[in-house]
């Protein structure tokens, strides 16, 4: 799979030998898993001026859906209930990863400066004792 990986000003691909790199695919989809949004649930509160609840089409024949609720976070303060919510979301996101591609993980969010919310990930290998 050809490597997705993110920087500060968004996300990035490598050249190696002349070509794109490539990964185990593994940062390409949790990169997917947290950049992509989640429909909104009827109980969230929406970024303000806004009535799209957001979410991608094919949740519908999905079993589970698919991306994140970071989105709904994009006009808060940088408060530590707003860290909660990036890290209540994210984990949210990441659970299908539980289904083989890790044996747990763990999401920790933090404030970076003034404007920016960091989100540290760190995931298990399944076959790891």
């Amino acid at each position: 799979m050809i490597g997705t990986y993110w920087h500060q000003n968004g996300t990035d691909h490598s050249i190696e030998d002349g070509k794109l790199a490539e990964d185990d695919g593994l940062n390409s989809l949790v990169f997917m898993m947290l950049m992509t949004d989640a429909r909104a649930k009827d109980s969230d509160a929406l970024p303000a001026g806004t009535t799209d609840r957001r979410g991608w089409p094919g949740d519908s024949f999905a079993a589970s859906p698919w991306g994140s609720r970071l989105w709904l976070l994009a006009r808060e303060k940088l408060t530590t209930t707003t860290l909660q919510r990036a890290e209540d979301y994210a984990s949210e996101a990441l659970v299908p990863l539980l289904k083989g591609m890790a044996k747990r993980y763990r999401v920790t969010a933090s404030r970076q400066g003034r404007e920016r919310l960091r989100l540290d990930i760190t995931i298990t290998n399944p076959t790891t004792r």
